[in-house]
């Protein structure tokens, strides 16, 4: 991968060699991509900003590890999703208040029907992805999870993190991984059944 001023490898030696282009070059064309990670993990700007300049430290401290074959990008991703997590994880008493979660998915009656008219999931995955406002309602629906169902479930069908990598980042038993990922699908779910009461869209989650 080409960054702005200089080839990979460039960028690499000079990052190795604490050289101020390097570092310039780094902040330059990754801090925003960077800033949009971890913004899926924190939901505050702030939180991101701040785990943002830590990452980036980091980056330059950790250099020596990169093996040059390949692109950069995903082991610099990488740097910021761990770090994000570790920091939520030790900051989690400063967070704001987060939903409760069992207010939110589907109910169902004494009989284990569904309380409330079920939403068809009949059309194409990825024309529902496609569609803009569905995109939309379902960053939304993510961003307000709480921290502990948001992670496993970004990592998972965003990142493609498998269960026992997630399990070991949030220090959690591999089935409460599978569990919290499955509540916030049906979380996500719900809300566009909401939304879409009486319109037909395809297979999520």
């Amino acid at each position: 991968m080409k960054t702005k001023g200089m080839e990979q490898p460039q960028l690499v030696e000079g990052l190795r060699k604490l050289e101020d282009e390097a570092i310039d070059e780094l902040v330059h064309q990754y801090s925003r991509p960077l800033f949009g990670v971890i913004l899926n993990y924190t939901k505050n700007p702030q939180d991101a900003e701040e785990i943002l300049q830590d990452t980036l430290v980091k980056i330059v401290r950790k250099i020596e590890t990169f093996r040059d074959q390949g692109d950069i990008w995903p082991w610099i991703k990488r740097i910021a999703i761990n770090n994000s997590i570790i920091w939520l994880r030790k900051n989690r008493a400063t967070r704001e208040h987060e939903l409760r979660m069992d207010d939110h998915l589907p109910q169902f009656s004494a009989d284990g029907q569904h309380s409330h008219p079920v939403f068809d999931w009949g059309v194409d995955p990825e024309q529902l992805l496609l569609n803009k406002e569905v995109g939309g309602l379902i960053y939304d629906a993510v961003q307000v999870l709480p921290f502990e169902y948001r992670a496993p479930l970004v990592l998972r069908e965003i990142e493609g993190y498998s269960i026992r990598e997630i399990s070991a980042l949030l220090g959690i038993k591999e089935a409460a991984t599978k569990t919290r990922i499955h509540r916030a699908r049906l979380f996500v779910r719900e809300r566009l059944a909401k939304h879409f009461s009486g319109r037909h869209f395809g297979g999520l989650l």
